[in-house]
Order: structure tokens, then sequence, then C-alpha cells
């Protein structure tokens, strides 16, 4: 069962220290276990289900180093039992020497069950690059 955050903001906080902190379990514990749950990681395919998220996280938290992760909530609106934030993710990999790191917009929506606030939906995926003049002439589609 997952835990009773008080607040949209305290899940988000639990997500993203379960990431810094690479803890599977902890990461766990901020998804819903009773609505369908879906995660989008950067350029990767759109997972549903919680054994499907769960399993993502488990491989990405399983082989890396703990990262340098930051995060600022850039947007957020909640109505009822439904919030959306849109953060910015600034991750660096635990090497300080390592370069500059990425930055990453996530769309985090979290729904209000009856112990409290957990999450349903990630969606990250990285910024596009500024376009060059002969980029910007072809067609988005």
């Amino acid at each position: 069962m997952s835990p009773a955050f008080a607040t949209p903001d305290a899940a988000e906080e639990a997500f993203y220290r379960a990431f810094a902190a690479l803890d599977p379990a902890a990461m766990r514990r901020v998804w819903s276990a009773t609505q369908p749950i879906t995660c989008v990681h950067p350029g990767g395919p759109l997972l549903q289900g919680l054994q499907a998220v769960l399993q993502s996280w488990s491989e990405i938290l399983g082989g890396a180093q703990p990262p340098r992760l930051t995060w600022e909530c850039v947007s957020a609106v909640e109505s009822g039992d439904l919030a959306v934030h849109v953060t910015a993710e600034h991750i660096h990999s635990g090497d300080p020497d390592a370069g500059r790191g990425a930055r990453v917009i996530a769309t985090n929506v979290f729904r209000r069950e009856q112990a409290g606030w957990v999450l349903v939906q990630h969606h990250a995926s990285l910024p596009l690059m500024r376009q060059t003049r002969t980029q910007r002439s072809g067609s988005l589609h």
C-alpha cells in the first residue's frame, strides 16, 4: 500500500529523493497501487502498469551511481483529487568531473487516494536543442 503523502508536493519530493538515492523501495512507495499508472523516460516507450513502471525504475536505479539531482516545479495545477506538476530536472552523474549533465522536462501527475497523494504518471523528455535556420525550414510531421 502506498503511504499517505499529505500533498502533491510531498509526493513529488519523495519521488525525487528516491531517484537521487537510487532507492527502488522508496520509488515503489510513491506510485499508486490502485490506479492505472504510466511512465515515459526520455527517448523511451510508453510504460503502462505498476509492474512495467517499477521494472524500468529498478533497471535505471540498479546500475547507476547516485546522481546529483535537483529539480524545480515550474508549473503546478491542482483541482479536486488531481494535481499536475511540470518540473525542470537537472541530472548530473555522481562524478563531479563528468561534465554538464542533462536538463530534462517532466510532467508529474498526482492523484489523491484515500490514504493520500500518489504519483500516477511521469513523462520526461529532453528539451529540443536550439534549431539552426536550415532545420527550421523543415516540416514538423
